[in-house]
């Protein structure tokens, strides 16, 4: 029964809870992967017809009472598995799981550059290892985005072309519904909306807090988050509402961050500079064409917008490290701030997901126990309240030779996903200074 597995659980205590959970997700990433190459050998087979099904999926339907998607999604699942194998092995292994899978299976699928992905199948195997799932899955758009531009750059226009927006009443209540627009207007909408329901929630804690007390649990917050959400949308209608006639409204910033390969190549494309002959693709996790949250922008979208001046010049390193924001720069205030932020795009704090426009700046070196600099590349996001775990827990960060960032406890342990084999063992290697200081030259007289 049920219950007794959760009394069984209950006498273990937090750690084996942990290791427990860890131990069960391998086993279901390893009972999956034994599932796709059965659904597979039954496939190839034609078992469905054995009891008359007419397709694999009304087969595994009717033997699973799986829904219609839990099909779809096998399906998907097994043409990519046929198709790569190692893609069976990581998930045997355990080293990914099947969102992961999922992820590529969808990316495999596209019309237009799918069949390309064994090219990069196996950098995008390391970044489902190692990356959150929310940031891989960039890392895979990413991919989509660069090794297809001309169709990256038509569904934009595309969704910008048909863009619409309805506002109903449905039995009393609300009904809104918008879709399309270009990506830089749907950053800049997401932007506001997410300003706004910060506002909201910063509302429910300081009532909490007057009522309960400052450390007080979520659960006696006055108002859900889908409750707040909504109060939002009412409150950004209001402020409209409210705004006289004509008015001219508050200048909105997007943020394009483009990686220096990426812009050389599309400057030189348009005969702006010499197409450059020593410049290196960035790795896929590095490569940016995109919104600071994580929009993908084709990246002719992004010079129809430097030609209109709303791009603010940003330089990473190899390892995705800001060094110049133009001719401003603050420590950890101002452009340094800025920086800090658009180097993450949620709270550093595994398994957290609190986005870095509500998030605060944390010394990696702590300034008081580690005498650390108040400099960029010694700068990580983190949400206040997992500013003060790491503090309270003795957490340290430490960056990756190949520039990725991870948490360790104080007793020396990685907190890592469970099928992650740990640190990566890249070569040392520094920036090419030369070329990155060449690259700010050019571009200074066209971005400013």
């Amino acid at each position: 029964m049920f219950s007794t597995l959760v009394d069984e659980v209950r006498v273990l205590d937090n750690g084996d809870v942990t290791a427990r959970l860890r131990e069960l997700e391998l086993q279901r990433r390893r009972l999956d992967a034994e599932m796709a190459a059965v659904v597979s050998v039954a496939t190839a087979r034609g078992v469905h017809r054995e009891d008359g099904h007419l397709s694999v999926a009304g087969w595994l339907r009717a033997n699973l009472n799986w829904s219609s998607p839990e099909t779809a999604a096998m399906k998907k699942a097994i043409r990519l598995l046929d198709e790569h194998p190692v893609v069976g092995d990581a998930l045997l292994a355990g080293h990914i799981g099947s969102a992961q899978v999922e992820e590529l299976a969808r990316a495999r699928g596209n019309r237009r550059c799918g069949v390309e992905i064994g090219e990069v199948l196996d950098t995008l195997l390391d970044h489902a290892e190692r990356l959150p799932f929310d940031d891989f899955r960039r890392v895979v758009r990413r991919w989509e985005t660069l090794a297809d531009e001309d169709g990256a750059l038509a569904d934009a226009e595309a969704n910008e072309e048909n863009r619409t927006a309805s506002l109903n009443e449905v039995n009393g209540a609300l009904d809104l519904r918008a879709t399309g627009g270009s990506p830089m207007a749907t950053a800049e909408m997401l932007g506001i909306f997410d300003r706004f329901a910060e506002a909201e929630f910063r509302k429910d804690v300081d009532a909490r807090s007057e009522l309960h007390g400052p450390d007080a649990p979520a659960s006696l917050l006055p108002r859900t988050d889908a409750q707040r959400r909504f109060d939002a949308l009412q409150e950004i209608f209001r402020r409209a509402a409210a705004s006289p006639v004509g008015g001219r409204a508050p200048e909105s910033v997007v943020n394009i961050l483009v990686d220096q390969h990426t812009h050389e190549i599309l400057l030189a494309r348009h005969r702006l500079i010499p197409f450059p002959d020593d410049l290196t693709p960035a790795d896929l996790e590095h490569a940016r064409c995109e919104t600071d949250s994580g929009i993908p922008v084709p990246p002719e979208a992004v010079f129809q917008a430097m030609m209109q001046g709303y791009v603010r010049r940003i330089v990473v390193d190899p390892d995705g490290v800001v060094l110049d924001m133009g001719r401003k720069r603050r420590l950890f205030t101002g452009a340094a701030r800025t920086a800090v932020k658009l180097m993450e795009s949620h709270c550093g704090h595994p398994g957290c997901t609190v986005g870095s426009r509500h998030a605060d700046i944390d010394h990696m070196d702590e300034w008081d126990r580690d005498d650390g600099r108040t400099d960029v590349d010694n700068g990580r996001v983190r949400c206040s309240s997992h500013n003060r775990v790491k503090t309270r827990l003795g957490l340290i960060d430490k960056r990756t030779r190949g520039g990725r960032l991870i948490t360790y406890r104080r007793d020396g342990s990685a907190m890592l996903p469970v099928g992650c084999r740990g640190p990566d063992e890249e070569s040392e290697s520094d920036p090419d200074d030369e070329g990155l200081a060449r690259f700010v030259r050019e571009l200074r007289p066209l971005l400013e």
